[in-house]
């Protein structure tokens, strides 16, 4: 079972710089989340398969850069 645990101001800092670094990898317009009327965050229940598919898609284009570069003389 899950429970609560505190964090000191370092932790959230490295989770938020981590969460920032990932969510590059999304298209800016994609949506992710919202703010509700209590002005919480909330994210969208799929980020992770977006961000999922971003770093798939990313990983394809760098495959396909990487043999054009091989062919080139």
């Amino acid at each position: 079972m899950a429970r609560e645990r505190q964090l000191n101001a370092e932790q959230l800092k490295r989770i938020f710089l981590s969460f920032a670094e990932v969510m590059r990898e999304l298209p800016p317009d994609i949506e992710a989340g919202w703010l509700d009327a209590q002005g919480e965050l909330r994210l969208a229940p799929d980020v992770g398969r977006k961000l999922r598919t971003a770093r798939n898609v990313r990983d394809v284009l760098r495959q396909i850069r990487e043999a054009e570069n091989e062919r080139e003389p």
